[in-house]
């Protein structure tokens, strides 16, 4: 309400300021054209001037109001309006001159003012009047535009920011379905006290993403430590089978970066990289900034699963999100590493946290 009011006072006092430019140039361009003519100017006549110039910003500003009252009719309606407004303000304006001129001169002849003077006074304030008309509609064509361009601007934001919330929340399912069935596998083998402390972590690991906003960004930190804690999960239904190394540089902690974006890309780690009962699975985070870029890397010793190219759902899922945030500027690079194993690595500008 107050932002609508103040913008409706703010729009008020530009078309009095331009009505007030556009007048007093018409009034100088006349008095111009009189001086021209030989006529004389003294500075008695400055008064009655400057009371036209007045009466004539009020016509106009009653003017804008009837147009402005009819704004969002259709262009038959305000077209109709603005006729009404032109045929009405000029003769209001010829016959304020005789009125005017009884209280201070003007330079105009001092003969009896009839209604032949008074029609054709009216005819000619018909152009100048016609002229304001006609750039009020102008610039209520730009805020129109403009008004479009706003609305158009704020659903294009509105829909990216339901893409990345729709995005965001499909980690949370995709990964619960997997914990779950880890718990589940743990209580069948009759490792209960191993599944006791996974749903704990469990808890420990929801109750941190949901205190997060999809829209908002995290330190990479952060979001590396919420990783730590999904892996903490994985490190209880694989036991003495994950070796987790990170390699966060001090000066990258407080880079900026899209909540949980790194989750699809260690589940897909997990899920693909893990060997046969025996083996130890080796799974890096790695962080590194190459000019304004920041780079991580999600690096497993496994078989080289995940798709080729990184085609599979979480990888999508990642690019979708740095698309509708950072669009052209972000990207996500996966496949098969030539080592064997696999390598999910995501760029996006780098950033820190204020």
């Amino acid at each position: 309400m107050g932002t609508a009011s103040s913008g409706a006072r703010r729009e008020w006092l530009q078309t009095a300021a331009i009505a007030l430019v556009f007048w007093t140039g018409m009034e100088l361009w006349t008095l111009i054209l009189t001086a021209m003519r030989g006529s004389p100017l003294p500075m008695r006549y400055a008064a009655g001037h400057v009371i036209g110039v007045m009466i004539a910003c009020g016509l106009s500003l009653a003017g804008f109001a009837a147009l402005r009252a009819v704004r969002d009719r259709s262009s038959t309606v305000r077209g109709a309006v603005a006729v009404a407004a032109l045929l009405t303000s000029a003769p209001l304006f010829a016959a304020a001159m005789p009125a005017i001129h009884v209280f201070t001169p003007m330079l105009r002849g001092d003969n009896g003012y009839g209604l032949r003077l008074l029609l054709w006074e009216s005819l000619y304030w018909l152009v100048p009047f016609a002229l304001w008309l006609l750039l009020v509609l102008v610039l209520e064509s730009g805020r129109k535009a403009r008004v479009r361009e706003a609305n158009l601007s704020a659903a294009l934001i509105a829909a990216k920011e339901a893409e990345i919330r729709a995005l965001h929340y499909q980690v949370n399912p995709h990964f619960l379905y997997n914990a779950l069935n880890a718990i589940a596998t743990l209580i069948l083998d009759g490792r209960n006290a191993q599944a006791e402390r996974m749903v704990l972590r469990l808890s420990s690991f929801f109750r941190s993403s949901l205190a997060r906003d999809p829209l908002s960004e995290v330190k990479l930190a952060d979001e590396v430590a919420q990783q730590r804690l999904y892996l903490e999960l994985e490190e209880l239904r694989y036991p003495d089978c994950l070796e987790i190394v990170v390699d966060l540089p001090p000066d990258l902690e407080a880079a900026e970066v899209p909540s949980l974006i790194l989750q699809p890309l260690v589940e897909n780690a997990v899920k693909h990289g893990v060997h046969a009962p025996g083996q130890q699975t080796r799974i890096e985070i790695a962080a590194r900034a190459s000019g304004e870029l920041l780079v991580i890397q999600v690096v497993d010793n496994g078989p080289g699963g995940g798709g080729p190219a990184g085609t599979g759902v979480g990888i999508a899922n990642v690019r979708k999100r740095l698309e509708a945030r950072f669009g052209s500027a972000a990207g996500v690079d996966a496949g098969p590493h030539p080592e064997r194993g696999y390598v999910a690595a995501i760029s996006l500008p780098l950033r820190f946290a204020g």
